[in-house]
Order: C-alpha cells, then sequence, then structure tokens
C-alpha cells in the first residue's frame, strides 16, 4: 500500500522538488551551442525516458498507465509539455532572474483555480504567506528588473498561468501513477520541440549540451515530478504554488554562483521574505489537523512512484 503523507511531510517534499527544480536554470546557461528547441528536445525525451524507466521498475506497463490514468492525468501530461516549452523558450529571452520572479505569481492562479473547480477555500495561513509573498515580489521588481523583449515577459505570463492550472488538474484527478504527467509531457515537448529543431539547426548537439540537457530532463525533471506529483495529493493547491518559491529563490543563486548572472540585492532581498513566508507555512502545516488533508483521496487510489496499489480507506473521525 502507498505511503500516505501528512500535509506537513508534503509540504517538505514539494519544498525539496522546488530546489531541485531550481537547477534546470543552470543547466541551459551552461549550453555550449545547443539553442533552446535542441535542449527542449533531448529535456523531454529523457524526461520521458526515466519516468518509463520508473515505471517499469515498479513491475508496471508505463503505455498501460497512461491509457488507465484517466483525461485529466494526460491534460496535465499536455499543460507539463508546454511548461517545459514556455520555460525554456522564455530562458533564451529574458533573464532567468525575471522568469522565477513571474512565476512566483502562480499561487495566486492556483487558488483561483482550485475556488472555482475543486471548491477549496483559502486558509487563513495561506493568504497570509501569499501576502508576505507578494511583498517580496513587490521588492524584487522595485530593484528595477531587466525583463527582456515582450515575447519573453508574455511567455513568462503564460508560463505562471498554466503552472497554476497544472497544480489543479493533478490535484482535481483519480490518483493514478503519478510518473503519467512526466511520461506525457517529456514526449510532447521533445516531439513539439525535434520539429522545429529538425527544420532548423538540426539535432545534432555537443556532448557537454546533451548532458546539460539531459540533467536538466532527466534527473531534475523525470526523477523529481514523480514525487511532486504524488505530494500534490495532501497539500492544498494555493500552497503547492506557494512551495515552489523554493525554486524560485534558489535559481537566481546557482546561476549567480557558477554563471555570474548577478541579480539585484533587492532580488535578494525580495527572494528571503518569499522563502521565509514559504518556511512559515510549512512549520504551521505541521501543527494542523493532518486527517483533514486525505479527503481528495477518500474513495480514489491510492498513488505509488510506478504503481497503483489497491484501495485505502481514510480514517475518520
Amino acid at each position: 500500500m502507498a505511503v500516505k503523507l501528512s500535509r506537513f511531510q508534503g509540504s517538505i517534499v514539494i519544498l525539496c522538488c522546488g530546489v531541485a527544480f531550481s537547477f534546470g536554470a543552470l543547466t541551459f546557461r551552461y549550453l555550449e551551442e545547443a539553442d533552446a528547441w535542441q535542449y527542449l528536445f533531448v529535456r523531454g525525451a529523457s524526461a520521458a525516458l526515466v519516468s518509463i524507466v520508473i515505471i517499469l521498475g515498479m513491475g508496471r506497463n508505463p503505455f498501460k498507465s497512461v491509457i488507465e490514468a484517466g483525461s485529466a492525468q494526460v491534460i496535465a501530461g499536455l499543460v507539463m509539455g508546454s511548461l517545459f516549452i514556455l520555460y525554456v523558450v522564455a530562458l533564451s529571452r529574458v533573464t532567468a532572474a525575471f522568469v522565477l520572479l513571474v512565476q512566483s505569481t502562480s499561487p495566486f492562479y492556483a487558488a483561483l483555480f482550485a475556488r472555482f473547480f475543486l471548491k477549496e477555500s483559502l486558509t487563513r495561513d495561506t493568504g497570509i504567506a501569499m501576502f508576505f509573498s507578494l511583498i517580496g515580489v513587490g521588492v524584487m521588481v522595485g530593484g528595477g528588473l531587466e525583463g527582456g523583449d515582450t515575447v519573453g515577459v508574455i511567455l513568462s505570463v503564460v508560463l505562471s498561468v498554466a503552472l497554476g492550472g497544472y497544480t489543479v488538474l493533478v490535484r482535481s484527478s483519480p490518483a493514478r501513477d503519478p510518473g503519467v504527467p512526466t511520461v506525457v509531457g517529456g514526449s510532447a515537448s521533445a516531439l513539439v520541440a525535434g520539429l522545429v529543431a529538425g527544420f532548423g539547426p538540426g539535432l545534432e548537439m555537443s556532448g557537454n549540451d546533451m548532458f546539460m540537457a539531459f540533467i536538466g530532463g532527466g534527473i531534475l525533471i523525470g526523477a523529481f515530478t514523480p514525487f511532486w506529483n504524488y505530494a500534490h495529493r495532501f497539500v492544498p493547491s494555493a500552497d503547492i504554488s506557494l512551495l515552489l518559491i523554493s525554486e524560485i529563490v534558489a535559481a537566481p543563486l546557482w546561476v549567480w554562483i557558477w554563471v555570474d548572472e548577478t541579480p539585484r540585492t533587492e532580488t535578494l532581498v525580495g527572494g528571503a521574505i518569499c522563502l521565509t513566508s514559504v518556511v512559515w507555512l510549512t512549520l504551521r502545516a505541521s501543527r494542523g489537523n493532518e486527517d483533514q488533508q486525505f479527503e481528495r483521496l477518500e474513495q480514489t487510489r491510492a498513488l505509488h512512484i510506478g504503481a497503483v496499489p489497491s484501495f485505502f480507506r481514510v480514517r475518520k473521525k
């Protein structure tokens, strides 16, 4: 039977996944010659491949898992594929700090979608954390961010909306194999990127660029996203997007340390405010009523990395 997490445990999982995802911008900045579409092709293909290997390792048929996943999981996978494309293309046109700054607004979209589609109300703690995160974002914007061209700015905004939608889709769908969205999303993004690159510079890449793309896709996405999807079942939608601010705060630091893409002081201060609000929300979750966190799991199947285990009941008071 799959392990059931408390809200606090689920929050820790999402925080850790956010830190892992934050290295994605660094792998893109370390490319030598490959363009965004070549990078996307290998990144998407390797993410799908690693997820397939995980599913096979758990004794499941990946193709059957996709078929059994349900339409919401498949749509979530297609949204994930669009997130892959939007993120990398936006990074090629604007700074990493700007992309991640705009991405920090995704909790507001997630809260809106969750309220409309899932009837999830916003808790007081989440509202407080969102308020202080907004202050942190305001400090970062007040520093005079250098965004880039208009297309990059628009893509960054669409990315934020899509991320909020993805969070709600995964949380609302039947509890199936959490690796399915990664298989679908990675395959879809690889197909689109492969076609674009094929009509352009081709798919030939240096060993370094292929390795960076594999780390960005196979390791950071393929290995960590199933755990991220798993934790969606135990944490409210708005909280999930808030907890991913760990990615937004950490990514500019890695790019600053290793690529010398220096963020402004205001970006660091604002990021610290955002991170503090997220840590506070996580600690508050550890004191809450954990039994309530399993409401969305009742009468569904428990999640398992690469497997669909037996039904389980959630103990009520």
